[in-house]
């Protein structure tokens, strides 16, 4: 191989190709010259034809030729297992930057340090590393990924691998070498086609002329049923990760009898990717002869069921469209979402007893699919389900799941003209379940990447990078939060929120504190990913425990419409939990107040407004949404409460609190420690439970000084209202005092301030706007009277 190898090296010089050429011009001038002077040209021909069949030689043997050992079988010379390409680099190469130099003009290799987000540019050539020990690396890596053989990516990760400690050139990325590695293992066969030849197989060019004649006049089912192979063999055939679940789909479709499959998953995990597959195999011929040359027919419900009135015109529909597709003798039915098949909640027409004699005959094999929660409800305890091989396909590990990303990727790529960065398939695969929380890996992750790739394309042109700035873009503009990597100005915004929170909350710093540093937690990537933020707020009523997580949701969610708010004391009994999870199948369609709100805005703040009050029964749901951020609702849907804060409030210990304070306790560690304690003692919670929450806060209740900085608070915020009309509204500090003393309730805290507002001042002043007493301009002047109470002056603007 090494001397073939010198040998096209040779023939590819310049030199070479200025002979070889010459050489056959001269060869047929004189084969030509004899013919025109009427000599039959014996010998000319005869050299041109041994000058023919060695160039033939050398296109379709020396330039095609194979390493002599695969790597897993050499313990000796690397160079034995070099792919022919990867080997001419490293034999014209006469030092490591020499190497890499040659190394750029393969395209598999920039292509692939492009998928990296490396350019050539950041290459350093220059740092001292022997050649061999590139080749030794290079040969380590071919060994870790799997490789066949040695190939000229293995070549520069080498380089790049044996030089990172001084250029910190992936570090700089944000890509570790195991990831490469990884990346490297899963797409192999994607690159270096002299190590993994391309597949000489028929390929699917469009439907023949009258192939629509050969199984008869088929009126029902061109009606009812649509064609899925042609358009499944225009797909590309992916199987990366489904090798067990596509050998057990062929094994059961080969079955005599019974020959019937269920496959069961939630959307978007590659239930119709199988069926393609089957497809492609099956028009290639290459399954168990009774499955070769079928077609798959997909049965539309909707179709079928529209204009049907009754079941019995379902059940004739149904027959026939049956007996013609059986007629046929070349066909696999296909009839997703089976539930509908079997009365479901959307139709309530059961015909399954039409289609049962044929699920036993096993003259039409029939390949059904429904989701688990569908399957548990509807057809788990039915008796039709002895017809089936019911094969389940869960969401593959992190692993798999990038494997098939990466296939996606290469299609999207043809299609887009584009290059997708491995980062850019590492966040689609992360933030995926928040983008399309309706459907499963992979096929929300496929969407994500497809939706960047188009979004990135229509702004760049063509040939541009997809980053993962792309991705992340598109889940910020879904999820109206900051997701990714923080920027200047989220990052200010963290580094200063407790002043942000304490524009709207006064004192209760202790609890402002612990909101703050959580969020910088978790925005720095130092907290816990698989759980919710959560806090558990106690304290006597009107402190300010509502008011600050309406602060936080207003500060760093961009507004209170990302709070899901729950009153638990109306879930004091078990039908609360059917609030909570929504109706379960079959009985209604009532949406969860908590999973499904969730599930539409996974970035939310959900307040649990007089948490003690919730019956134990759903106390105890909290114990898993704070533990694993998980929770299945009445329809089977898991619904993740990773990205969620979870605030519960509390006035359960509110006369502990006030008498332990007024008897001169500090809030401090021992504060806490025997509040909790207490909240147990008394059976309020249980220690499991207090256990759960990222940290228990005590609000203490609010001195003059604090109520006063309350009163001045609302009071600014009828000024702003004022001032979008045009009216300016100005007040004494008398005036704060004076709300601060009699607005303030011990019992009730600093709720009745407002209303307190309202009825001195608010009811006061829109009367007056009413009777054209204020108007645009104006300038409102609140004091205090000789009766002591609060007075409204009007005054003319300048």
């Amino acid at each position: 191989m090494i001397e073939y190898a010198r040998l096209d090296l040779f023939y590819k010089t310049a030199l070479m190709r200025t002979v070889r050429l010459l050489l056959f011009a001269l060869l047929l001038l004189l084969v030509v010259s004899d013919v025109v002077v009427g000599r039959f040209p014996k010998l000319p021909i005869f050299f041109l034809s041994i000058f023919v069949m060695s160039e033939i030689f050398y296109r379709f043997h020396i330039a095609w030729l194979r390493p002599s050992l695969k790597v897993s079988e050499n313990s000796h010379d690397a160079l034995l297992s070099c792919t022919k390409r990867a080997l001419e680099r490293y034999l014209s190469s006469v030092s490591t930057q020499h190497l890499v130099g040659n190394l750029f003009k393969t395209a598999d290799v920039m292509y692939f340090l492009s998928r990296l987000g490396i350019n050539k540019i950041d290459i350093a050539q220059d740092v001292p590393v022997e050649k061999k020990d590139v080749l030794f690396t290079a040969k380590e890596i071919a060994l870790q990924t799997g490789g066949a053989y040695i190939t000229s990516i293995d070549l520069m990760l080498g380089f790049l691998f044996l030089t990172e400690r001084q250029t910190k050139l992936l570090f700089g990325q944000e890509i570790k070498t195991e990831d490469v590695v990884l990346y490297r293992k899963l797409s192999r066969s994607s690159f270096d086609k002299s190590e993994y030849p391309h597949d000489h197989s028929i390929h699917f060019d469009g439907e023949g002329f009258g192939e629509g004649l050969v199984t008869g006049w088929t009126p029902l089912t061109k009606q009812f049923t649509t064609d899925w192979t042609s358009e499944a063999l225009y797909k590309r055939r992916y199987l990366f990760g489904r090798e067990n679940e596509y050998k057990r789909l062929i094994e059961a479709l080969s079955k005599k009898e019974n020959n019937n499959v269920l496959l069961v998953g939630e959307t978007g995990v590659g239930k119709e990717t199988l069926l393609t597959i089957l497809v492609h195999d099956s028009f290639k011929g290459i399954l168990p002869s009774g499955l070769n040359h079928k077609r798959l027919l997909e049965l539309m419900a909707g179709n079928l069921l529209a204009g049907a009135s009754d079941q019995g015109t379902l059940e004739m529909r149904l027959t026939e469209i049956i007996a013609e597709v059986s007629h046929a003798g070349d066909v696999l039915l296909y009839i997703p979402e089976f539930q509908h098949v079997l009365g479901s909640a959307d139709t309530h027409l059961d015909i399954s007893g039409v289609i049962l004699p044929h699920l036993q005959n096993g003259r039409l094999p029939i390949i059904a699919t429904m989701s688990p929660g569908n399957y548990k409800t509807y057809l788990e305890k039915n008796p039709i389900t002895e017809q089936f091989s019911v094969i389940s396909l869960d969401e593959p590990d992190s692993q798999v799941l990038l494997g098939m990303l990466i296939e996606k990727a290469e299609e999207l790529e043809g299609e887009y003209r584009c290059i997708i960065s491995l980062k850019a398939i590492q966040t689609a695969l992360q933030f995926a379940p928040v983008f399309l929380p309706d459907e499963s890996l992979p096929g929300s992750a496929v969407q994500l990447i497809a939706d960047a790739t188009n979004t990135a394309t229509s702004q760049r042109g063509k040939r541009t990078l997809i980053t993962h700035e792309d991705v992340t873009s598109l889940v910020s503009q879904k999820t109206h939060m900051a997701v990714g990597v923080p920027k200047a100005e989220e990052k200010s915004l963290l580094l200063h929120l407790e002043d942000k929170l304490h524009q709207r909350v006064v004192d209760q710093v202790t609890a402002v504190s612990a909101i703050s540093e959580a969020m910088r937690r978790v925005r720095s990537g130092m907290a816990q990913t698989n759980k919710p933020i959560s806090f558990l707020f106690l304290g006597p009523t009107g402190v300010g425990k509502t008011e600050t997580a309406k602060a936080l949701a207003d500060t760093y969610f961009q507004g209170e419409s990302h709070i899901i708010r729950l009153d638990m004391s109306e879930y004091a009994d078990t039908e609360g939990i059917k609030r909570l999870l929504g109706a379960p199948p079959g009985e209604g369609d009532e949406r969860g107040e908590l999973t499904d709100k969730i599930h539409d805005n996974p970035y939310s703040l959900v307040l649990l407004d007089e948490f003690e009050k919730a019956h134990p029964t759903i106390l105890d749901l909290f114990l898993q949404i704070l533990e694993d951020g998980r929770l299945t609702d009445n329809k089977g849907r898991t619904v993740s409460f990773d990205n969620a804060i979870i605030i519960a409030t509390s006035n359960a210990a509110s006369e502990y609190i006030r008498e332990q304070i007024r008897s001169g306790k500090t809030v401090d560690k021992a504060f806490h420690l025997a509040l909790v304690e207490y909240l147990q003692s008394q059976h309020i919670f249980k220690p499991e439970l207090l256990n759960r929450f990222d940290d228990v806060i005590t609000f203490t209740p609010l001195g003059q000084a604090e109520i006063g900085q309350i009163a001045t608070m609302l009071l600014q915020e009828v000024t702003q209202m004022l001032e979008k009309q045009d009216i300016t509204l100005t007040y004494s500090q008398d005036v704060v005092a004076k709300i601060a003393n009699e607005g303030f309730d011990p019992q009730f805290g600093a709720r009745p301030l407002r209303r307190y507002i309202q009825d001195t001042i608010e009811d006061v002043i829109a009367k007056m706007k009413l009777e054209d007493t204020i108007k645009r301009g104006d300038i409102v002047r609140l004091g205090i009277d000789g009766s002591q109470t609060i007075s409204v002056e009007v005054g003319r603007g300048a």
